[in-house]
């Protein structure tokens, strides 16, 4: 089967966009899908050889790159373009089964009659939600199955015919993780991801404030300095992915604090409660003790006592109570980071991969 992958990326920035949709071309090459990533725009120094290697692709094959654009998406007009020339570009070559996180090549694509999957990971503004929304462009015929990233966003946002969407959380691979003995001491606490508002950075700082006796580990792309931290907290900046399944070997707790408002790569856009993180899912493979908010999409996934521990307050206090509980071995913890690997089996790329063929299977 020949599949077309659209996204607005140019695969050189850090963000958990891209990495999605290299891990979903990657996984369609598993399962022996001829695929084709379309992007506006490819940085020449950027080889398949160093993605495969930053990103630790599995499959045998690799996915074909075309650019479609010489120059890269900044704004709504060459939004306009890219989505134009996909439309034009698809039209004629007609791949079986076509996935895009481009909102507007959507568009595009039912003004050409062209079948398509839309994968939506958050809600609408400005231009693309009267497009999407107001004009109904979302409830195209040609819009065969909207993939969500939780129930929550359709729930608090949407709220879709059951009939229209697909549930799809984030996933993980499996491969790119090796276990180790549980040990029972505890002594590096580890947050991996981005440093937007709401992501939980300084909460963790606080954290480390109180607990002296546990080492903090933050790895991220921060343009902000922090000063006065406390000597147990380690600002490392931003890795590659290629380094996240060692850097959780080594950690002992991993941090997924969240703010009530949160804010991702469109920063006027609240995520919190349906936010599905894609590093959740690194953090269950690894075998380790999850400590996280209390949020709808993430416990979708997450499981109090379960697979991870949830905190109901985002409230230092409470923090320290679950940390400190843990420090003193008051949970079964190998209960608990089984669970996390059996969890973490359940959304691989190539499982994920696997219900969008059935569901394409059962439409045409």
């Amino acid at each position: 089967m020949r599949v077309a992958y659209i996204a607005e990326t140019s695969l050189n920035n850090r963000s958990a966009y891209t990495h999605h949709v290299i891990k979903m071309c990657d996984a369609f090459c598993i399962k022996n899908c001829k695929t084709t990533l379309i992007i506006p725009f490819i940085d020449k120094k950027i080889s398949f050889k160093k993605i495969k290697k930053n990103f630790l692709l599995t499959s045998k094959k690799k996915f074909l790159i075309k650019t479609i654009l010489n120059f890269k998406v900044r704004n709504f007009l060459t939004r306009l373009l890219f989505g134009f020339k996909v439309a034009k570009h698809l039209s004629k070559t007609c791949p079986e089964l076509i996935i895009t996180r481009s909102f507007i090549s959507s568009i595009f694509f039912t003004f050409f009659k062209i079948n398509h999957f839309l994968e939506i990971h958050s809600e609408f503004r400005g231009l693309t939600r009267f497009f999407m929304i107001n004009l109904n462009f979302l409830n195209s015929r040609y819009v065969l199955k909207i993939i969500l990233i939780s129930k929550a966003l359709n729930k608090r946002i949407f709220k879709l015919n059951k009939k229209k969407f697909l549930i799809l959380h984030d996933a993980v691979d499996i491969k790119n993780f090796k276990y180790k003995k549980f040990k029972n001491k505890i002594k590096k606490a580890t947050y991996v991801g981005s440093f937007y508002k709401g992501k939980g950075v300084e909460f963790i700082l606080q954290l480390a404030d109180k607990l002296k006796d546990l080492e903090f580990n933050l790895y991220g792309d921060s343009k902000k300095k922090y000063y006065k931290i406390s000597k147990n907290v380690k600002i490392h900046g931003y890795v590659n992915y290629e380094k996240v399944p060692y850097i959780l070997a080594k950690s002992d707790i991993l941090l997924l604090p969240s703010a009530n408002v949160q804010y991702g790569r469109t920063k006027n856009i609240n995520i919190a409660n349906y936010n599905s993180p894609l590093k959740m899912f690194d953090y269950l493979a690894s075998g380790k003790i999850i400590v996280s908010s209390k949020r709808d999409g993430i416990c979708e996934i997450l499981k109090h006592n379960y697979n991870a521990l949830v905190v109901k307050e985002y409230q230092t206090k409470a923090w320290i109570k679950y940390l400190k509980n843990i420090l003193d071995n008051k949970y079964n913890l190998k209960k608990i980071r089984l669970n996390s690997i059996k969890t973490a089996k359940k959304f691989t790329w190539k499982n994920r991969v696997n219900k969008i063929l059935l569901v394409h299977k059962s439409l045409i």
